[in-house]
C-alpha cells in the first residue's frame, strides 16, 4: 500500500488515512446521505419508458397489402396477421406460438371470470327493498332520459314502498 495521505479539505494538516487499493481518497467516496446516482433515473424509470415506447411502437399505425387492398393497421395487429398467416401455411413455430399466446388468452379471460363469479358471490344477494330502490332509480333516469313526466301514482307507490321498512316478522312479509 502507498504511504500517501490525503489532506482534510477542512483543516491544513493530513489525515491519517492511507490512500490504496479499495481505499479512495476521501473528496471522492460517496458522501453520507447522497445517492450513489444523484443526477441519473432509476432503473425502473428507464424500465417504465422503455414499455410505453414498445406500447406506442405496437399502435403505430403501418400500411398493410393484402391482396389487392392496401390499409393502415396497428403494427400489432399486422404482425399478428402475418403470424396467423404463417400458422396457416405450417410453420411449427408459428403454430406452437400462436397456440401459447391463444392459451395464455384464455387462461386469463378464464381467471377474469372466477374472479369476477367469486366478487359477486361474495356481495350475496340483494334483498328486496334494495332492489326497489334501484328500479325506482332506473325508472325516474327512463322518465327523464324520454323527456315524459313520471305518472303520479306510480312515484307515490314507489315512495311508499321506500319509506317502509322491511318486515320484521315471516308473517307480516307474507301479508305484502
Amino acid at each position: 500500500m502507498s504511504d500517501r495521505r490525503t489532506k482534510d479539505q477542512d483543516a491544513d494538516e493530513p489525515s491519517p488515512y492511507a490512500v490504496g487499493h479499495r481505499k479512495p481518497p476521501l473528496h471522492t467516496q460517496f458522501q453520507k446521505g447522497q445517492s450513489g446516482n444523484p443526477r441519473g433515473g432509476s432503473r425502473a424509470q428507464s424500465a417504465r419508458r422503455a414499455r410505453a415506447l414498445a406500447l406506442e411502437e405496437a399502435y403505430r399505425l403501418v400500411t398493410v397489402r393484402e391482396g389487392n387492398k392496401v390499409m393502415r393497421l396497428p403494427a400489432i395487429q399486422a404482425m399478428m396477421r402475418n403470424q396467423l398467416a404463417l400458422a396457416v401455411k405450417g410453420n411449427g413455430p408459428a403454430q406452437r406460438a400462436l397456440l401459447a399466446a391463444i392459451d395464455a388468452m384464455e387462461k386469463e379471460l378464464a381467471a377474469e371470470a372466477a374472479a369476477e363469479e367469486q366478487a359477486e358471490a361474495e356481495r350475496g344477494p340483494i334483498n328486496y327493498l334494495d332492489g326497489a330502490r334501484r328500479i325506482a332509480f332506473l325508472f325516474r333516469e327512463a322518465y327523464k332520459e324520454i323527456g315524459k313526466p313520471q305518472p303520479a301514482k306510480f312515484g307515490d307507490q314507489i315512495a311508499g314502498l321506500l319509506a317502509a321498512e322491511t318486515p320484521k316478522t315471516e308473517s307480516d312479509a307474507g301479508d305484502g
